[in-house]
């Protein structure tokens, strides 16, 4: 099965009645979560599981987001559909989702300066490499279920069992998708923002 790899840009302010919209769709857990968060935060988090939705509808024929929880690992999975699995990243101005039968792990992060304690600590001058090397790291650490902690002290053998490809796919930004499933062609989609609020108007919200 081919990697399913969403991708969207969150090009303008979201309305009210889009942010209830969407707030309808979370997760419970995440919606507790996220009433901490700054706006801007929340609006991504929001619209990363909108575009999981629009992911599973698309590809599973799933009207409702079945139950997440966490793997041993720390992992979000769906407890009853254990064969789909999926990961979410997001940052200023867009989001990521891939859904696979395997385990996937994606990283997207808007193309900007680096800290120059950060790029002295990786021992890397060009802003480029430095972009291209952090989203693959952490795609790859997100597909064996790692976390941030794994990044600042690199395990090259977390690399030996996993596939990972760089995802050209929004100006202006760095992505990357990783599984350990190798030679798995991966199908990119750029959806509007617009294009996941309309297949959402068409889908049941959160079930309480």
């Amino acid at each position: 099965m081919e990697i399913q790899v969403y991708a969207l840009a969150i090009d303008r302010e979201l309305t009210d009645e889009e942010r209830d919209r969407l707030v309808g769709i979370l997760p419970y857990a995440r919606y507790q979560r996220l009433t901490r968060a700054r706006e801007n935060r929340q609006n991504q988090a929001m619209c990363a599981y909108g575009l999981l939705r629009h992911a599973l509808e698309e590809q599973y024929g799933l009207r409702t987001l079945p139950a997440i929880e966490l793997s041993r690992e720390g992992k979000p999975m769906f407890r009853d559909r254990p064969e789909i699995h999926f990961n979410l990243s997001h940052t200023d101005g867009a989001v990521l989702c891939a859904v696979h039968d395997h385990p996937v792990g994606v990283d997207i992060e808007r193309s900007r300066e680096a800290a120059v304690a950060i790029m002295r600590y990786y021992q890397i001058q060009s802003q480029d490499t430095f972009w291209r090397m952090w989203v693959r790291r952490e795609a790859i650490a997100k597909c064996h279920g790692q976390g941030f902690s794994v990044l600042p002290h690199w395990d090259t053998g977390l690399e030996q069992s996993v596939d990972c490809v760089s995802l050209p796919m929004l100006n202006g930004f760095y992505a990357a998708a990783a599984t350990g499933e190798k030679g798995t062609p991966m199908k990119a989609h750029v959806v509007t923002l617009d294009e996941m609020l309309a297949r959402l108007d068409a889908l049941p919200g959160r079930e309480e």
